[in-house]
C-alpha cells in the first residue's frame, strides 16, 4: 500500500528526477512531442469507470512505448493503465489480474502539468 508524501518532499523527488532525465548520459525520456517527460495525466472518467467495478482491488500501471513511435529508435513512452482483481487462480504466477479495459495512451507532462511539478 502507498502513503502519502509530504509536498516539499515530493517536489524534491520530483526535482531529483527531472536533473537525472536531463543530464547528459541520462535516460532522456521523452514525451511523443519530444520534451522531457515529467510525468502523466490520468482522467477522472477512466479512473471512475475502472474503480466502478466493486471487484477491482486497484490499478496497475504500464509504461509502454507510444503508438505514433511503435518499432522506432528513442526513449518516447506513454502509460497504459487497468483495474485489477486479486487472481485467485491456483498456483497463480501473479498477485492480481487485468479486470477492465486498457487506457492509454495517457497525456504527458508537459503539457497536462500540475502545480505539483
Amino acid at each position: 500500500m502507498t502513503s502519502i508524501i509530504d509536498p516539499e518532499s515530493a517536489k524534491s523527488l520530483i526535482k531529483e528526477y527531472q536533473q537525472q532525465n536531463a543530464a547528459q548520459g541520462g535516460p532522456a525520456i521523452k514525451t511523443h512531442e519530444g520534451h522531457l517527460l515529467n510525468g502523466y495525466f490520468l482522467d477522472r472518467e477512466s479512473l471512475e469507470k475502472i474503480l466502478s467495478n466493486p471487484k477491482v482491488a486497484g490499478v496497475s500501471l504500464h509504461l509502454a512505448k507510444h503508438p505514433d513511435f511503435k518499432g522506432a529508435q528513442g526513449n518516447h513512452f506513454t502509460m497504459l493503465y487497468a483495474g485489477v482483481e486479486p487472481n485467485t487462480a491456483p498456483d497463480a504466477k501473479t498477485p492480481f489480474v487485468t479486470a477492465s479495459d486498457i487506457n492509454g495512451p495517457t497525456p504527458p507532462c508537459p503539457p497536462k502539468c500540475t502545480t505539483l511539478s
